[in-house]
């Protein structure tokens, strides 16, 4: 078997002064499957998600810091609008 090491996966840029707010909400079971597209480094206590579902898109946040642990969604939007936001996150402009 193959030892991984220190592997780590995408770390984001720290937000900027001039970041935009996200419209993060809480986790609704829209569809019965989603599927992870994209996922920063689980050695962060914030971690990203690019997710697709039903046709759309969306960013999942996962805030590690505090117990339990806090988890909720971007806006659902076209999948190239969520791809940009996904972007535009891992660049530190929107957060």
């Amino acid at each position: 078997m193959a030892a991984f090491g220190d592997f780590h996966s995408v770390h984001p840029t720290s937000p900027r002064p001039d970041a935009t707010s996200v419209a993060w909400s809480p986790v609704e079971r829209r569809t019965e499957r989603v599927r992870v597209r994209a996922h920063t480094c689980e050695c962060l206590p914030l971690v990203f998600e690019q997710c697709r579902a039903g046709g759309l898109g969306f960013i999942r946040r996962h805030d590690r810091s505090v117990s339990p642990w806090i988890v909720v969604d971007s806006p659902w939007m076209k999948v190239g609008d969520a791809e940009t936001l996904w972007q535009r996150i891992m660049r530190g402009e929107a957060r």
